[in-house]
């Protein structure tokens, strides 16, 4: 399978090439350098400055199988930061992509986000598939209208939706990236958006990039699908977990913000898609916030804090957007 994936410098595909590096089935076809697209980063296609034609175009030049649709501004901070470009980004890029894909008859698998969901209603349980949507943040309604565009304009799709992935390349975005980095850097008050009494679950990103791949080569088409780990914890116990493990010193590093915590309890099941391609997660909470340590660690012009530090240079109070 000759697969591209949109946004392949963001932080799910750069951790999704790199998990199919071991499948010898699969090839990835990189869009970086192509003279005939339009970029927005260096090396990486835009996805709403190439038109329906451009991407048509490109598919076919490239023999393309399969076309993994990640590329997204992501979270709720960033979004309200740049509300045209994410518009721009996650509703007509989509657009965009799918219909192309259409033209040619190529399925499209899109990353989605469990943010969709009206989480209030299920505080005391786990969020399945079907559940009600009520997105209350901007990016969440992107993300759910980018949604319908891809199961009204594709010719096969499917629908992955992670919750909390964290680790691996690039990691700009979870508690624990931010957590770890910002202690490492000698950071104070690093503005956390979440209620520390409320329940997470997180997921190592190895283990849902898995799980994308597992769901094409079984062709789970025509379906969404949600992937959590299954092993939530009090987000205030995720933190302890964490300073136990690196044994920094997390005094002062975190400013909570727990009125911005709009999703509450936040939990899924995976259960349709362990029942229909036999998924589990390998990666346990201590051995992923070890392996982030060590990457972090190791890491070079790495900072998951930069858009935090954006919205500060620029004065803008990120609470009013949750």
């Amino acid at each position: 399978m000759r697969i591209f994936i949109t946004g392949e410098q963001g932080f799910i595909a750069t951790n999704l090439i790199e998990r199919m590096k071991l499948h010898d089935d699969m090839k990835f076809i990189t869009g970086a350098h192509r003279q005939e697209l339009k970029y927005h980063d260096e090396g990486e296609p835009c996805v709403h400055k190439n038109d329906i034609y451009t991407w048509k175009d490109f598919f076919w030049k490239n023999k393309i199988d399969i076309v993994i649709h990640n590329a997204a501004i992501v979270g709720t901070d960033v979004c309200a930061l740049n509300s045209e470009k994410s518009t721009l980004t996650n509703v007509q890029g989509t657009y965009n992509v799918c219909r192309a894909a259409k033209h040619l008859n190529i399925p499209v698998c899109y990353i989605g986000t469990t943010v969709i969901y009206d989480a209030k209603k299920y505080q005391n349980e786990r969020i399945s598939e079907d559940d009600d949507r009520a997105p209350h943040t901007l990016y969440g309604c992107q993300k759910l209208c980018a949604e319908d565009i891809v199961k009204s304009q594709s010719p096969k799709w499917m629908i992955v939706r992670p919750l909390f992935a964290y680790g691996g390349v690039g990691d700009m975005n979870s508690l624990i990236a931010k957590t770890i980095y910002g202690a490492l850097n000698g950071k104070k008050d690093i503005d956390m958006f979440l209620d520390p009494t409320k329940i997470k679950d997180y997921m190592h990103v190895n283990d849902f990039c898995d799980a994308v791949l597992l769901a094409i080569n079984t062709g789970l088409w025509y379906q969404d699908w949600n992937v959590a780990a299954e092993t939530p914890y009090v987000t205030g116990e995720i933190v302890d977990i964490l300073k136990n493990i690196t044994e920094l010193d997390l005094t002062g590093v975190l400013k909570w913000h727990p009125q911005t915590d709009y999703l509450g309890n936040h939990m899924l099941t995976s259960w349709k898609l362990r029942k229909c391609s036999k998924w589990e997660p390998k990666i346990t909470l201590e051995e992923g916030i070890r392996m982030s340590y060590e990457s972090i660690l190791s890491s070079k012009g790495y900072n998951p804090l930069r858009y935090l530090e954006d919205a500060k240079k620029r004065n803008v109070d990120l609470t009013e957007y949750y």
